[in-house]
């Protein structure tokens, strides 16, 4: 029994010190939770809306038994669009507590700032000790938080015989956070080589920036078709879809080959006409413009012109020239007009016409000849295709909605009838889940062999959110003969994400894409057995395995991609496939105003299943100051399978390089404004050597008048056997005039002329100065005054609105300012100006009193005769100032915090003014210094 007693006493030694720890441990930690302050803001967070000011209330407790003295009140780093916070120090009692106010505003600024958290910090004075306390709330950015992608032009054209063309594709930040995010280009069908087909790219809150693709036609045979590009943006830092747009490319065939500008008709309310000049003799004037109109008070037009002359042979072409009526819903159009989402390919000369109904129901018919020309002399007249349509669309913004639509085509060139039927619904689950539907009807008819195809498409998207896991999955299917825009395409691509902080989040992903069209035969010959030459055929596909890895830290930004993919193309001549192993890796930081982005996509690869394996490497790196941008390309190797179609050495190995660098600038107050950029590539796989150097200039000349200027410098040379070298340059100089832009329909415009009314009559006379560059309010819009005084609201919905002018000047105006907008209003508008009464608080201290005082944000009241009631709030100089008119005022505090000596007083106004300053005298309350004398 001894030992076991022993034990047992052991046992409770151990115990008794265990919990002896345990105890210790509580005391430290109460000890280290024991403060003196509590520190925190009243909301842990606040909705803001760009250009909104909003107030927290920073909440500081005194838990101590002691008086503490607060100071030095600072928050943490500049915030912009601070307006007021408190600065100076003061005293807390023990046991007290005050609300102090901070005021800011969503300037632009401020809403670009990268972290949602405003923090503060105050130090305290304790008898002992001097401490710092910290605290933050957070704040809700109402912003868009989009990436826009489009194109200065709706349509783009691409010359099939050029070796290789470019379009500039402006990616937009519409939020006001940084974003980083990767560029995705997809041909439909396939057909093009585009370079670079993927890249990253960094934008600043609010930034667009300008990104060159080259295209390439592969012809596979006579057959150029017209495509559209699926341009997808995905955010990296949640992998997220944060964008996406359809590119329309029309490829210039046989009926519509026209020799256009150097750009398309962009802009709005202009006129312009201007010289062009080519080397190779090519040169014509050239006409541009577009205008709004109202035709009568409920019928408004839109009108815009394309129109070349060309000198030497007297001839013209007038092309992207239509005429718009609009009245209430519906909206005629005709002259050049385009279709979309028709799942075909639609744009000509003829009429369309639409009318809505109801909030989301809208119909739609058009008529067309497919030829791009509206008329001209410079080109024969061809006959193109004869296209009719409908389309309904239906539903609401927010849960449901979609589309149906019918298109026939009968083409005189191919003899061929052609029927596509689409339809596409969207349901909105909730805000996590979205699913969209897709389905499409198609039949063809050969008018000469009478062969004939049916075909049909079929499309589910689903988009969806569970937790930290985010699911995409994307999928189309169209059989070999639809004659819709996804013609013998199945495309898959299935996304897992799962986000495991802020800043780190891993993917998954598969993709399969393939084309494999089949067309009717060419009606121009009889249908051969065995007899290809009457037929087409081509086939592409890619099918990819990857996971991802992406992190940030501070302002860099990583991604770490390997990846497995297969690709394959063929058509009746040749075959190619390439199985790759690849490794991407991408690197993006900001430093101020300096963007940095190098990616890099090293692959193993082999090619048409021989043995051997190569390696490859394509590396991009960029960099952006301001509005000045470097990049630069380099490739090691084929990294797709086309490369392997234009091998010229038996060896296999090649380089290929690009710079390009671009400037956009505005200079002269704006005045003056333009890019340039110039850009060399070398390919060792093409056996050629490019440059490029291109500028356009606008100068305003006076508000409505610019003059502009473009040019473009191009050099080729040929570095294969049989060396060619070739130059060429163009230059454009014109005249520009911009026009008032026109109030829409059911919208209506509001003048109005702002002057002093010296003699109070209501009249502007001489001598009655008006009011320039002053702040005009009608509601929520804003304008400002010209040199006359004059202000024009354009658009204006009727209603009822009220007009608020000039306050900060301290002017009344001489009317009702609730104003019925039923019709244009002209009208010219009288204000006096009031008269400006300034006052101060000053405190009365006893001796040795040093405790110092705070009356920011004290009101002050002002009460005129007829009973109006005017108030101002105390600065933090202890100063208040009203702006009133001439009469009798009682001005009063209506604050206990301290005893005024004179809290109400009364003060005369007149017009010749009031020069006196007023001042209420105050002191604190229950507060004796006692002086002990020795």
């Amino acid at each position: 029994m001894k030992p076991q007693k022993r034990i047992s006493i052991s046992i409770l030694g151990r115990t008794i010190l265990f919990f002896a720890f345990v105890l210790l441990d509580f005391s430290f930690a109460f000890a280290q939770v024991k403060k003196d302050i509590e520190i925190h803001f009243e909301n842990d967070s606040v909705a803001v809306e760009k250009g909104s000011t909003f107030t927290n209330f920073l909440v500081i407790e005194n838990k101590s038994s002691e008086e503490i003295i607060i100071q030095n009140i600072m928050p943490q780093e500049k915030y912009p669009g601070l307006l007021f916070y408190p600065k100076n120090d003061f005293t807390l009692g023990a046991g007290q507590s005050k609300n102090l106010p901070v005021k800011l505003i969503a300037n632009v600024d401020f809403m670009k700032l990268r972290s949602n958290e405003i923090k503060f910090q105050a130090s305290y004075t304790t008898p002992t000790a001097t401490k710092t306390e910290s605290t933050s709330f957070f704040v809700h950015k109402d912003e868009n938080k989009n990436i826009a992608i489009y194109t200065a032009s709706y349509e783009n054209f691409i010359n099939p015989a050029s070796p290789a063309s470019s379009i500039l594709l402006i990616i937009e930040n519409q939020g006001y956070s940084k974003r980083t995010v990767k560029i995705d280009l997809q041909s439909i069908p396939d057909g093009l080589e585009m370079m670079p087909k993927q890249q990253t790219v960094s934008l600043e809150g609010l930034e667009k920036q300008t990104v060159e693709i080259k295209i390439a036609v592969r012809k596979q045979n006579t057959l150029f078709p017209e495509f559209n590009i699926n341009v997808t943006a995905t955010d990296l830092l949640n992998n997220e879809i944060v964008g996406n747009n359809t590119l329309h490319l029309v490829i210039l065939s046989n009926n519509r080959q026209i020799a256009r500008g150097n750009e398309a008709v962009s802009g709005s309310n202009f006129a312009e006409i201007s010289y062009n000049e080519n080397s190779s003799g090519f040169n014509f004037l050239q006409l541009r413009g577009n205008t709004a109109f109202r035709v009568t008070e409920n019928l408004k037009s839109r009108f815009n012109i394309g129109a070349d002359y060309y000198l030497e042979d007297g001839r013209y072409n007038l092309y992207d020239t239509w005429l718009e009526l609009e009245r209430r819903n519906t909206v005629l159009r005709v002259g050049n007009v385009y279709g979309s989402d028709y799942d075909y390919s639609i744009s000509g000369r003829g009429g369309k016409i639409s009318t809505q109904f109801g909030k989301k129901n809208q119909i739609e018919i058009l008529a067309l000849e497919n030829n791009y020309n509206l008329y001209g002399t410079y080109f024969q007249q061809t006959e193109g295709s004869t296209m009719m349509g409908a389309k309904y669309g239906f539903g609401n913004a927010k849960s449901f909605n979609g589309k149906v639509s019918y298109l026939f085509d009968h083409d005189p060139r191919f003899n061929v009838d052609t029927q596509v039927a689409n339809a596409v619904t969207s349901f909105l689950i909730n805000d996590k889940h979205t699913i969209r539907t897709e389905v499409g009807l198609s039949h063809e008819k050969g008018l000469s062999n009478k062969d004939e195809n049916a075909g049909a498409s079929m499309g589910a998207n689903y988009d969806g959110k569970i937790g930290k896991w985010d699911i995409q999955s994307l999928n189309s299917f169209a059989t070999k003969s639809y004659a819709g825009i996804k013609r013998g395409s199945f495309f898959s691509n299935q996304r897992i994400s799962r986000q495991f902080s802020a800043s780190q989040r891993a993917f998954i992903q598969y993709q399969n894409s393939q084309v494999d069209p089949e067309f009717l035969s060419f009606q121009s010959a009889p249908t051969q057995l065995g007899n290809t030459a009457n037929l087409r055929y081509y086939f592409n596909s890619t099918e990819a395995l990857g996971l991802g890895y992406q992190s940030s830290l501070k302002n860099w930004n990583f991604l770490l991609s390997p990846k497995v993919e297969r690709q394959k193309t063929a058509n009746f001549y040749t075959s190619h496939e390439l199985f790759s192993y690849r490794l991407e890796a991408n690197i993006s930081t900001t430093l101020g105003d300096h963007g940095l982005n190098l990616t890099a996509e090293y692959s193993y690869s082999k090619e048409d299943n021989k043995t051997d394996w190569f390696n490859s490497l394509k590396t991009t790196l960029s960099y952006r100051y301001k509005s000045f941008s470097l990049n630069g390309t380099a490739q090691w190797n084929a990294t797709n399978v086309f490369d392997l179609n234009s091998y010229y050495d038996v060896n296999r190995n090649f380089a290929n390089y690009n710079v390009y660098a671009s400037y956009n600038f505005q200079m002269l107050n704006n005045n003056l404004i333009g890019s340039f950029s110039a850009g060399t590539s070398y390919s060792e796989l093409y056996k050629n050597l490019n440059s490029n150097v291109s500028g356009n200039l606008e100068y305003k000349i006076s508000p409505s008048w610019s003059s502009t200027g473009y040019f473009n410098l191009s050099g080729y040379k040929s570095t294969a056997e049989y060396a060619s070298t070739g130059s060429y340059y163009q230059f454009r100089v014109g005249i520009k005039k911009y026009f008032t832009a026109a109030t829409a329909l059911g919208n209506h415009k509001v003048t109005f002329q702002f002057f002093e009314d010296k003699n109070f009559n209501g009249l502007l006379e001489s001598g009655e100065p008006v009011f320039a560059n002053e702040i005009v309010k009608l509601n929520n819009y804003v304008a400002m005054t010209d040199k006359n005084g004059k202000v024009i609201f354009q658009n204006v919905p009727e209603g009822i609105y009220t007009l608020k002018v000039n306050e900060s000047a301290g002017s009344r105006l001489m009317m009702d300012p609730v104003i019925m907008v039923d019709k244009n209003i002209n009208r010219k508008v009288g204000l006096v100006k009031n008269i400006k009464v300034s006052g101060k608080l000053t405190e009365i201290k006893q001796a040795y009193d040093v405790l110092e005082t705070d009356v920011t944000g004290i009101v002050v009241y002002a009460k005129s005769e007829d009973g109006v009631i005017y108030t101002a709030v105390v600065n933090q100089k202890n100063e208040f100032e009203f702006f009133l008119k001439d009469g009798k005022y009682d001005l009063y505090i209506e604050n206990d915090k301290y005893s005024y000596t004179q809290p109400n007083q009364t003060i005369q106004v007149t017009k010749e003014g009031y020069s006196a300053t007023v001042i209420f005298e105050y002191k604190k309350k229950d507060t004796t210094i006692k002086v002990k004398k020795f």
